[in-house]
């Protein structure tokens, strides 16, 4: 009987490229089937994760050995070839995958690098504009300007998740709605974010930035056709970014500083990349 590698997926797009590649590099290195399962079956990013490839299969994994963070390194052990592995976790960790990058840009749909020499920045707003936990720890759009002073562009694109970009008010941005909800408590007050993102509207008119609403996968396939790619710590744009042929690529320095847990997705030694603060 075929022995399998499955990958069970939590919410979030960026974190589905994490657990499928991890995954799908154990499976490769055990010779065994693998595939992915969603969250819940009427996950959000199923149609957008199929459209790169993704192998989703519902059969039950119930006698499998589970894989978590801890434990990954060690389940590529060829002991564990004859062993079903089921991996739950993010394995957010760049040695896993930066002595592959080649073999796993074959995985995904080819697309066409641009030839000009536009910048496109991944600004990740919605929820994250209210979660307290987050906010105080952003950067500010003069963090995003001295970054930005670091590429040599004529144009500008701008990949966002919120449905407007134009000057906003409490009001209006009450009226939106993201794909998580957070509980009123750990909001921060409305006047805030309001200013916080009216900030980045009017610091990056100068540019004229050019802001169209597409897809997920349509997002993330767009950001892998840039030279100059600059974001804050999304994981969408971090594979984007991997993905790519960029010459230059900017990712803030404290990756997610707010869970107190040290990252270095921020630290991997492509050429071109760079941290800024």
């Amino acid at each position: 009987m075929q022995r399998t590698v499955s990958a069970a997926l939590t919410n979030g797009f960026g974190n589905n490229i994490f657990q499928y590649v991890a995954s799908r590099l154990l499976a490769e290195h055990h010779d065994t089937y693998h595939f992915v399962t969603p969250p819940w079956p009427d996950y959000y990013a199923i149609a957008d994760l199929k459209q790169l490839n993704i192998n989703f299969d519902p059969r039950p994994m119930n006698s499998a050995l589970s894989i978590t963070d801890k434990s990954y390194k060690a389940a590529f052990d060829t002991l564990l070839s004859n062993q079903d592995l089921s991996l739950s976790g993010y394995f957010e960790d760049y040695t896993y995958y930066f002595p592959h990058r080649d073999r796993i840009k074959t995985w995904f749909p080819k697309v066409d690098s641009r030839k000009d020499n536009a910048l496109v920045l991944h600004l990740r707003t919605g929820d994250r504009l209210v979660m307290k936990n987050e906010f105080y720890s952003k950067p500010t759009v003069e963090n995003y300007l001295r970054a930005m002073e670091k590429f040599d562009f004529d144009e500008l694109h701008i990949v966002t998740d919120m449905p407007v970009w134009e000057k906003i008010t409490p009001d209006s941005f009450s009226e939106m709605k993201f794909h998580l909800n957070t509980p009123a408590h750990e909001r921060v007050p409305v006047e805030e974010t309001v200013k916080y993102f009216n900030a980045f509207v009017e610091g990056f008119a100068q540019f004229n930035p050019i802001v169209e609403k597409r897809s997920i996968v349509e997002d993330f396939n767009f950001i892998r056709k840039f030279k100059n790619i600059l974001f804050e710590h999304g994981t969408l744009s971090w594979w984007a970014a991997f993905l790519s042929d960029a010459d230059k690529v900017g990712v803030y320095g404290p990756w997610r500083p707010w869970k107190n847990k040290k990252k270095n997705l921020s630290q991997i030694p492509l050429d071109g990349w760079f941290k800024w603060e």
